[in-house]
């Protein structure tokens, strides 16, 4: 592996932040809002993931890539103070589809975000009392409300 960069950090804290995003979303469940449409829940659950999916893809296919693009140049033999420009432009597009991708997932989550709050969903984490009530009293409820999901 060669070293990491400022962006390849970036890239990876956005991506665990994007991912954390998307399984919260996925865990949520209609019935924690019984004052939403389940079809509206669903389309603002199944928006939700695909922002934070596309966001963290993007940022772990960067850090992938530059990993690989660095073993690369590091076997390639160049002449002069710097790579020639065919050898830059990978490079350069990468960054910009990460760029354009992080963004993007900006942009849209703020837009999931909005929806959530005209659909009245509000999302505070659980207090002790509220995880205990939902939570199974044994492995055989745990498997129906699976089912049911």
């Amino acid at each position: 592996m060669d070293h990491f960069d400022f962006q390849d950090i970036c890239a990876l804290l956005l991506g665990i932040s994007f991912t954390i995003a998307k399984l919260d979303a996925q865990g949520r469940n209609p019935s924690n809002f019984p004052h939403v449409a389940p079809a509206d829940f669903e389309r603002w659950r199944t928006w939700t993931v695909s922002v934070y999916r596309l966001g963290s893809t993007v940022c772990f296919m960067r850090v992938l890539f530059h990993q690989g693009w660095s073993i690369y140049l590091s076997r390639q033999i160049v002449t002069g103070p710097a790579a020639p420009v065919g050898m830059r432009v990978a490079a350069l597009s990468m960054d910009l589809l990460w760029l354009g991708g992080v963004a993007a997932t900006f942009i849209r989550s703020s837009r999931t975000r909005k929806l959530r709050r005209e659909l009245g969903m509000v999302l505070t984490p659980l207090t002790p009392a509220q995880a205990a009530a939902l939570a199974p009293e044994n492995e055989s409820e745990d498997q129906a409300r699976a089912k049911e999901d």
